[in-house]
């Protein structure tokens, strides 16, 4: 699993009329993440030209990789598709802005390209409310997910007794005092107490021996059911004159015992007895 944060790039964020709404519930959800060992990838709409991510809220993923695009679907950034194979990312969290242009565009490839994705509703943002709210509403019936950000992530906790419900808990609660200003939180550098190392972002908790996965959807539990598990094949040894030799199974031994046992028998009939 990895968290995408799509182009919060400060000539974006400063046309949009609930700013600061917008960066809260963002830096929230990277927090949040990294928090779950789950990765943080950003991407940036022509960076060379429009500026990099917000400083304030890149310095809270750490090491995360950073994917420049030309055209608007964050997927469609060069090099990420083959990025996300190879770290085995299977399903996408997806943070940003703009929700009717880049965000709705992502959501199509992911649709395209079958690929598992749900979509932060509190952590999206746009310049104007209503365009917003009906493209996740297109997003929705396009059978993507759409969910608030604690939604999500409560529900890869699981219950009360996940190893890191309390660092969590303690982070919803930084982020729901409203007399803790947002300029105050992304001003502070992130609890590095609550987050876990980059060395656990490939899906495993430490801790908790389980693999995390996305929230489920029909589509995802039907490809499971669909896909059948390839079997391992009985490894082959091969002898010195080059022959492939059947590895060795179980039922070896007692054929030997029995070669055994028929020798000692042939034996003692061949004995003469006096007389």
């Amino acid at each position: 699993m990895a968290l995408i944060v799509v182009d919060v790039q400060d000539c974006f964020i400063d046309t949009l009329a609930d700013k600061d709404d917008f960066l809260r519930r963002c830096a929230f959800a990277i927090d949040a993440a990294q928090t779950l060992g789950i990765q943080t990838i950003f991407t940036e709409q022509v960076p060379d030209k429009l500026g990099s991510t917000n400083t304030l809220i890149k310095q809270r993923a750490r090491n995360a990789e950073v994917f420049s695009k030309k055209r608007f679907s964050a997927l469609a950034a060069p090099g990420i598709e083959s990025y996300l194979r190879d770290q085995e990312v299977y399903h996408l969290l997806i943070c940003g802005l703009e929700t009717p242009i880049c965000i709705y565009q992502t959501a199509l490839q992911s649709i395209d390209e079958d690929i598992d994705a749900t979509f932060l509703t509190d952590a999206l943002g746009c310049r104007r409310t209503e365009d917003g709210r009906l493209a996740i509403e297109a997003i929705r019936q396009l059978d993507c997910q759409t969910l608030p950000s604690e939604t999500v992530f409560y529900s890869l906790l699981g219950s009360a007794t996940h190893p890191n419900f309390r660092s969590f808990s303690k982070l919803v609660a930084t982020y729901s005092n409203s007399s803790i200003s947002t300029q105050k939180i992304l001003s502070e550098k992130p609890d590095t107490a609550l987050i876990r190392s980059q060395s656990s972002s490939s899906g495993t908790s430490k801790g908790s021996g389980r693999k995390q996965r996305g929230p489920k959807s029909e589509a995802t539990e039907s490809r499971k059911a669909s896909s059948t598990p390839k079997k391992k094949l009985a490894k082959k040894r091969t002898s010195q004159s080059g022959k492939r030799k059947e590895a060795p199974s179980s039922r070896e031994p007692a054929k030997k015992k029995t070669a055994k046992k028929k020798s000692r028998e042939r034996k003692a009939a061949n004995v003469k007895t006096p007389g």
